[in-house]
C-alpha cells in the first residue's frame, strides 16, 4: 500500500524521449561494416628517459579491428568484431640509476601477438532531429589468445620463456557516431564497463613450467581504450 500510494504521489519527469524523431535512425536490413587500423614505430639511439638512460632499442605495435553489424531492427544490430595485435621490442641495452645504485638490461627480445573476436551488439539513441549524430552502446562478449616468447641473451646464460594466456570478455562501450555522407560515418567510442577473466601458461627455457589466472571488473571510464573509427551503411 506504501509502494502504491508513493507511486501514485511521483511526479512524472519528462527526460526528452518525445523529441526522438519517429523514423528511425538506422533501419532494420541495413549492413555496417568498419574497423581501426593502428601502427607505431619507434628507434631509440642513446635516447634518456627520467632515470633511464642510454636507451637503444627498435620496436613496432600494429592493430586491425574490423567488424561486421546486421540491423534485426530498426536502430540495434548484432554482429562480430575481430582483432589482431602484434608488438616487438628489440632492446639493446638501457642503464638505470638511482640514488648511486647502477642497473642495467642488455640483448633483450621480445615478441607477441594476440587474435580476439567477440559477439556484438549495438543499440542506437539519436538525440536531435538531423539524422546524423547518434549515441550508442556495444555489448561485447568473447574471448582472445595471445601467445609471445621473450629472452635475455645479456647474461652468462640466454633465459628464454614462451606464454599462452586466454582471456573471456564481458564488456560495456558507449559512445558517439556521425555521418559524413548518407553512408560514411565516423564514430568514436570508451570502455566503460568490463568484467574479465583469463588464464596463461609459462614454459622458460623449455624446463622449468608455471600457470596463473586473474579475474577483473570495473565499471570506470577507461581513457586508455577511446578508439576512433570509420564505418559504410549499406542496405
Amino acid at each position: 500500500m506504501f509502494l502504491g500510494a508513493f507511486s501514485a504521489g511521483a511526479r512524472d519527469f519528462d527526460r526528452g524521449y518525445e523529441t526522438i524523431p519517429s523514423s528511425p535512425f538506422v533501419v532494420k536490413g541495413t549492413w555496417m561494416v568498419g574497423g581501426t587500423v593502428n601502427y607505431s614505430q619507434h628507434i631509440n639511439d642513446g635516447h634518456s628517459i627520467l632515470l633511464v638512460k642510454d636507451v637503444n632499442s627498435t620496436g613496432y605495435n600494429i592493430s586491425v579491428n574490423p567488424k561486421l553489424l546486421y540491423m534485426v531492427r530498426d536502430n540495434m544490430g548484432v554482429g562480430v568484431k575481430f582483432s589482431y595485435d602484434r608488438g616487438m621490442l628489440d632492446l639493446a641495452n638501457a642503464s638505470l640509476s638511482v640514488a648511486g645504485i647502477e642497473m642495467g638490461a642488455s640483448d633483450c627480445y621480445q615478441i607477441n601477438h594476440k587474435f580476439s573476436l567477440y559477439g556484438l551488439c549495438r543499440a542506437y539513441v539519436p538525440f536531435t532531429s538531423i539524422k546524423r549524430f547518434s549515441i550508442f552502446a556495444d555489448v561485447i562478449l568473447g574471448g582472445s589468445f595471445k601467445q609471445g616468447k621473450a629472452f635475455n641473451a645479456g647474461g652468462t646464460y640466454v633465459l628464454g620463456t614462451y606464454e599462452q594466456a586466454t582471456t573471456l570478455e564481458l564488456a560495456v562501450n558507449p559512445g558517439i557516431m556521425v555521418f559524413l555522407t548518407n553512408n560514411l560515418s565516423v564514430e568514436c567510442n570508451v570502455g566503460l564497463f568490463g568484467v574479465s577473466y583469463g588464464w596463461r601458461n609459462q614454459i622458460t627455457n623449455q624446463v622449468a613450467s608455471g600457470a596463473s589466472d586473474f579475474t577483473s571488473a570495473g565499471f570506470m571510464v577507461n581513457l586508455l581504450s577511446i578508439g576512433v573509427g570509420l564505418s559504410y551503411y549499406f542496405l
